[in-house]
């Protein structure tokens, strides 16, 4: 299972081609329901947008790698700015993407992420 946490157009964009791919997803509407929903089921891999309307970035990836300190999750991040240092050399990033990107740029990261 892909969990996204990120707007609804970009959301839908991403469900379509993720379970294209036959890929099972489960989206979040804010940082806070994200927690939520990994909380949920163990994801193999979440798309994070960096800008999430509730919770700051940092906030939510020390959030996600502490619940899953045994057995880390990767995190793709995706954002229409550079990463920050801090941001893109956290332990759990494995990936980025920089908004606006191509479905094929999308399949090609996550490909990258799960094989990790």
């Amino acid at each position: 299972m892909l969990a996204i946490v990120c707007d609804w157009r970009l959301r839908r964009m991403i469900r379509a081609n993720l379970e294209a791919m036959g890929l099972a997803v489960r989206e979040a509407v804010s940082g806070g329901h994200g927690l939520r929903v990994l909380r949920e089921a163990r994801p193999d891999l979440v798309l994070l947008d960096l800008e999430t309307p509730d919770m700051e970035a940092e906030q939510l990836l020390t959030s996600l790698s502490a619940y899953y300190s045994e057995d880390p999750v990767p995190i793709v991040t995706i954002s229409s700015e550079p990463a920050s240092r801090g941001l893109s050399q956290h332990s759990s990033v494995s990936g980025s993407l920089r908004k606006p990107f191509a479905a094929s740029a999308l399949l090609r990261e996550v490909g990258r992420a799960l094989e990790q």
